[in-house]
């Protein structure tokens, strides 16, 4: 399954198995035996190729069909494909504004009284 999940992202974002084999530091016909499943990558290989295209493990391996990018450590959500880059943007903003508001929301009074903790 990862071979021809890998083909596809790496045709849609228009890079030759060449220019990818550079990329993760591998030999030129790696990525065409990576393709056929003739080969696997390793674990590590894995986890750049699925950095350098954010898509998830998990796509890459054929556990799900959406190709949701790659964990982020400080935010994860998954998006829909078809979100323009400013959408994005604004939903992060949003993002952090709902983190924002939940950290002060905590203040040190309590609702009952006002009394300090």
């Amino acid at each position: 399954m990862i071979g021809e999940r890998l083909r596809k992202v790496r045709r849609e974002k228009k890079i030759s198995q060449k220019e990818l084999a550079e990329i993760i530091g591998v030999q030129n016909t790696a990525i065409s035996l990576y393709e056929s499943n003739k080969n696997d990558p390793s674990d590590n290989l894995k986890v750049e190729i699925a950095k350098y295209f954010n898509v998830s493990l998990d796509y890459l391996l054929g556990i799900i069909d959406e190709p949701v990018g790659f964990y982020n450590k400080e935010k994860f959500i998954e998006l829909p494909n078809d979100m323009t880059s400013s959408e994005k943007q604004l939903l992060n903003e949003f993002a952090n504004y709902l983190e924002y508001r939940r950290k002060f929301s905590k203040t040190k009074y309590s609702t009952k009284n006002n009394k300090k903790f």
